[in-house]
């Protein structure tokens, strides 16, 4: 028995049925009976019928909420600690062309340590950043990476860069990291070093961070990415955006120190 039959069910063994008048005798009754001017029977209904009413509604809402017309067509959902993925049946109004990556303030790799809540992670298989930056304002603070475009770190258009990271703990910001998808971006999940990961590649995607108190996204914080490698290390949400391969982004994800 479904959950819906089930209600349905306890619904009928709750309510106080009359019982079952003589309708023969009453029909004669009446038409040998002049006319009378008609009554409406009052209809009461028990608190305990009210309740199994007020469970089918929520039942029925459940089901509505299942219906990918009603939830924004989003077809697949793929989640880490600190990161969502989703892929939707269309993609949202968003920027048509490429903007540049938020980042925090400007400093070095030497000071980065002191202005956040875990020790630094860099892909040596890339090399030492060109440039990197803090953001304070998100809790544990997040950390980017640049670094120019280059052998092995083709230039990628979304970013003008060969490679970006970002890093921030993922414990402390479920689900910070966001993407949206179309149905033809390729989305792959894995595991680099025993950890999850999800790899997102071909079309452009939406990607943008969530607003402190915001719920869901905004148009303008939208922003198209390129290639994306999303993975947790330990406690961190590790993000590496480039226009290189997998086996290029598995290869600089395993370098991390």
């Amino acid at each position: 028995m479904s959950e819906l039959e089930r209600q349905l069910t306890q619904l009928g063994r709750e309510l106080d049925w009359p019982a079952t008048p003589d309708l023969v005798s009453g029909v004669r009754q009446r038409l040998a009976a002049p006319t009378p001017a008609p009554r409406r029977r009052p209809v009461v209904l028990r608190r305990s019928l009210a309740i199994a009413l007020a469970g089918l509604l929520v039942l029925a809402g459940g089901v509505f909420a299942a219906v990918p017309s009603l939830r924004d067509a989003v077809l697949d959902f793929f989640g880490l600690d600190g990161a969502a993925v989703e892929r939707r049946e269309e993609l949202p109004p968003g920027p048509t062309e490429p903007k540049p990556p938020k980042v925090g303030e400007r400093t070095t790799l030497a000071r980065a340590p002191g202005r956040l809540g875990f020790e630094p992670l860099v892909p040596r298989a890339a090399g030492d950043p060109d440039r990197v930056f803090v953001d304070s304002a998100v809790p544990g603070g997040r950390l980017t990476l640049e670094y120019r475009a280059g052998p092995g770190l083709p230039r990628a258009r979304s970013t003008s860069l060969g490679l970006l990271v970002d890093e921030f703990r993922g414990d402390l910001n479920p689900e910070y990291a966001s993407k949206i998808a179309g149905q033809a971006t390729h989305i792959e999940q894995l595991r680099i070093h025993g950890e999850r990961a999800i790899w997102v590649a071909g079309a452009p995607h939406f990607f943008f961070y969530k607003a402190r108190g915001v719920d869901g996204f905004r148009e303008q914080d939208l922003r198209i990415a390129r290639n994306v490698l999303l993975l947790e290390r330990g406690r961190l949400l590790v993000r590496l955006e480039g226009a290189f391969g997998r086996e290029r982004a598995i290869e600089l994800a395993r370098s991390l120190r």
